[in-house]
């Protein structure tokens, strides 16, 4: 059941199923959790086995391998199946998994071999929870419901950007309370409490639907294809790519072009870079708005075009720029990711049939995270030859180039029901 709203500016909003605000409890859960997780685990490797540089970067490769290895089977196979079950067994795995830490902390028997399992394994199921909780929303608001789609994905960016904001800090704050070990026990106990909360939706899942099974590599193939092949769905990819390649270098070099040359503290970078978390977690409350007003697909070109610009300003940053001006326009550079996660989200699942979600959601998942990698390991390389601040200029050259794709596309004039 779902009722109309009117907003104070007359436009009606539409109101989301019940089983929604169940799901939305679980992404609350599963998103803290996950990136609490990304900083409990190296402290705990540090902590309680004396581990040095090279271990918790290996933690962290570990934690992202599998969105590479694995998003594109995962896709496929969770388009043969129904995907609430499967976020309730990857919840309780991660359930599992990450509750073996504290438990073997407790009997003196954690090893790095351990971790290395116990975060690789947690990639696992991050990577199958994540595909079939994008690829089961569509179901549980509606089908061919533009307006609902970007509803709810809007609540959902504002998980995700307060997740990415406050998660590491909350875990900072809890070990200082207690410990590692301790923080990664009460981790685990939400993961229980995100599936919980996932076995209590009650709209019946529809049966997956589709021609006869194949191999999954055919069916991989056929997602690969879609997206090829539709205008929309390649635009979205290549402008995400552009995004996730640049904001991955800008980040990887901040630190050494703000600290090392510019000689601001960590105080200061710290303020830098939490500019950026409010400036994303406006631009996922802003979608639907925007959205709404001109338009989705013209609201994405019109905020490409915005940032072009902007993005410039941060290679100048010290010489000539102030900081003060730079760090509005790094806020205006992640506004534009919160945006966009709500946006281009709720676009490519309303214009994908349910029976690809899985592999089209897949897809674009290994594609968004080759392109974080591919950014970091290009900053690093043009770091290392012309300094920190000329793989700024590179990154933040993609940057003003994200709007391209999309002017080139249909998808400026895509829209969504009227959002």
């Amino acid at each position: 059941m779902s009722i109309q709203h009117v907003t104070r500016d007359g436009h009606d909003t539409p109101s989301l199923p019940r089983d929604f605000a169940r799901y939305l409890v679980a992404a609350v859960a599963a998103k803290w959790g996950f990136n609490i997780a990304k900083v409990a685990v190296p402290l705990v490797a540090i902590t309680s086995l004396g581990a040095g540089p090279g271990a918790a970067g290996s933690l962290a490769a570990a934690g992202t391998a599998p969105f590479l290895l694995l998003g594109l089977p995962a896709g496929a196979w969770l388009d043969r199946v129904a995907r609430r079950p499967v976020m309730i067994a990857m919840d309780l795995a991660r359930f599992v998994l990450l509750g073996s830490v504290p438990l073997a902390a407790a009997a003196d028997a954690l090893t790095m071999t351990q971790l290395w399992v116990v975060v690789f394994l947690n990639g696992v199921a991050t990577v199958f929870f994540d595909v079939a909780m994008q690829s089961h929303l569509p179901d549980l608001v509606g089908p061919g419901s533009g307006r609902r789609l970007v509803v709810a994905n809007g609540r959902l960016g504002i998980v995700d950007q307060m997740a990415l904001i406050g998660g590491p800090a909350l875990a900072g704050w809890l070990i200082g309370l207690s410990t590692a070990a301790a923080v990664l026990a009460a981790t685990a106990l939400g993961y229980l409490w995100s599936a919980l909360w996932i076995r209590r939706i009650e709209r019946p899942e529809p049966r997956p639907v589709g021609a006869v099974r194949r191999s999954l590599v055919a069916e991989m193939r056929e997602g690969l294809s879609f997206v090829r092949r539709n205008h929309i769905l390649r635009a979205i990819a290549v402008a995400g790519a552009l995004v996730n390649v640049a904001t991955a270098g800008t980040v990887a070099m901040l630190p050494l072009l703000l600290v090392e040359e510019l000689h601001w503290s960590e105080g200061q970078l710290g303020l830098f870079l939490g500019a950026g978390g409010v400036g994303g977690l406006l631009g996922a409350l802003c979608g639907r708005r925007l959205s709404r007003g001109l338009g989705a697909g013209r609201a994405v070109l019109a905020i490409g075009l915005a940032i072009a610009p902007v993005s410039l300003v941060l290679p100048l940053v010290g010489r000539p720029v102030p900081g003060l001006l730079a760090a509005p326009a790094w806020a205006l550079v992640i506004f534009k990711v919160g945006f966009d996660s709500v946006v281009l989200t709720s676009i490519r699942q309303h214009v994908t049939p349910s029976r690809l979600l899985g592999r089209v959601n897949g897809t674009l998942r290994v594609m968004f995270s080759g392109a974080l990698t591919l950014g970091a390991a290009t900053a690093a390389f043009v770091g290392d030859h012309a300094g920190p601040r000329a793989a700024t200029w590179v990154a933040c050259a993609a940057l003003a180039l994200v709007w391209v794709p999309i002017l080139r596309s249909p998808m400026r004039r895509q829209t969504l029901d009227g959002c």
